[in-house]
């Protein structure tokens, strides 16, 4: 077992590599903290579509990854909720673009919940029946999904924008796309991403070191096979739009707007690319945040109300920026958001306005270690995308006023697409 501290935040963590590859992660926090909450998180999500192993190439159909995120909860003496339930423990799961995780929080029997989850997790149970089954339970999902009007919107403008990448298409698919998933697809998949090679298993709160270390070294020599990790393939990705603009006649009871910034993503370092993102959100909350000048005078002249929003993504060879709006002058608000950030977002920008917005960044970022929930996913999530969550301070704090200029200049207005729902 590894130690490492990190005194600034008071924070330890010990970590417990497996030879089959899997790697434990524990952050132990005593009292007053009585929970514990373990995530298991495996780097393979809705854009994990084609990959390679070896020489073989391997396909399958649009969100594959959230279906066996259902089905895995499947095994041959039931559904491994109810266990998780008896024991008096929280379970859940989800599924990104790029990750797919299953937790639990408990304040006691852990160590039976986490024996039973890595139970779950090594018991595959596909057949034709309990697949069929589901995919009339994940279509009534889907359904309701589109229901949502800002939803619909959404779907629509990631069409808009990409032309073949998959991130096209919602995390769970569509209707069709999932009825083109069988038992030897879902196999296939969880033999390749979720074999324990490619697990981390995230710790923290209440723990009892030695009971996991005795734990996992049962594990360890039980599965001590390693695999080889897949290769995800992406279809090459132009650079142009699909639709520049468009408008759709709907039920609405006020016009909806939504702004698409295509951008184009760059080869970066791991620490790099994470302060790329860290100074698009920054530079996007000093312009149109809620606390930003420009969203003060929108919310004065009634272009826009509460529902505003606006956020950035940033996914594997795939980066866009996405603003919401509720409008009765839809068009108006269309022209002055374009305008503004094609032309004058660089004379709202000021190094103290930066100063300040990066303080507030760092004790969010800082206060957020204090919930568990939050500070596993994020420990899962940076650790996937080659950093660790402590590290990813120090890259705040190295982030300055010429980053969020630099992030300014990726907006391009040949890149710019636009969607409007206009009530009926």
């Amino acid at each position: 077992m590894i130690k490492k501290s990190y005194e600034r935040f008071n924070e330890e963590v010990y970590i417990i590599k497996l030879k089959n590859g899997m790697q434990v992660h524990i952050l132990p926090k005593d009292d007053p903290y009585f929970t514990t909450y373990v995530e298991l998180s495996i780097p393979y999500g809705a854009l994990d579509l084609n990959f390679k192993v070896g020489d073989e190439n391997i396909q399958s159909p649009y969100g594959t990854a959230h279906f066996l995120e259902h089905k895995i909860f499947a095994m041959p003496d039931g559904d491994a909720f109810v266990k998780f339930s008896t024991l008096g423990v929280e379970a859940n799961a989800m599924t990104s673009y790029n990750q797919t995780s299953y937790l639990f929080s408990a304040t006691e029997n852990v160590m039976d919940a986490l024996s039973h989850l890595m139970d779950m997790m090594d018991t595959p149970f596909f057949n034709h029946d309990n697949v069929e089954q589901e995919k009339n339970i994940i279509a009534e999902e889907l359904k309701m999904y589109l229901d949502d009007p800002n939803t619909v919107m959404q779907n629509k403008l990631m069409e808009n924008m990409y032309h073949v990448h998959p991130i096209r298409y919602d995390i769970g698919g569509t209707i069709s796309s999932i009825m083109d998933v069988t038992p030897e697809i879902l196999n296939q998949v969880y033999e390749h991403f979720y074999n324990p090679s490619n697990r981390l298993i995230t710790i923290a709160g209440k723990v009892n070191l030695s009971d996991i270390k005795k734990f996992f070294k049962i594990y360890d020599a039980k599965y001590p096979d390693k695999h080889r990790k897949p290769k995800t393939l992406f279809p090459k990705e132009p650079n142009r739009l699909v639709v520049k603009h468009e408008v759709e006649d709907t039920d609405n009871c006020i016009d909806k707007l939504m702004i698409g910034i295509k951008l184009q993503p760059k080869t970066l370092s791991k620490s790099a690319q994470i302060k790329k993102e860290m100074a698009m959100s920054m530079m996007l909350n000093m312009l149109l945040g809620s606390s930003s000048k420009m969203y003060t005078l929108l919310l004065e002249e009634k272009l826009i109300n509460q529902s505003f929003y606006i956020q950035a993504s940033f996914e594997r060879k795939a980066e866009n920026i996405m603003i919401f709006a509720e409008s009765k002058k839809v068009y108006k608000l269309k022209k002055r958001l374009i305008d503004f950030l094609i032309n004058d977002a660089k004379n709202e920008l000021s190094e103290k306005s930066f100063e300040r917005y990066r303080k507030v960044y760092l004790g969010q970022f800082v206060y957020a270690l204090n919930n568990l929930e939050t500070k596993a996913y994020l420990y899962g999530k940076y650790f996937h995308l080659g950093s660790s969550l402590f590290e990813v301070v120090d890259i705040l704090t190295e982030l300055n006023y010429q980053d969020v200029l630099e992030a300014l200049t990726f907006i391009e207005k040949k890149y710019v697409t636009t969607l409007i729902h206009k009530k009926a």
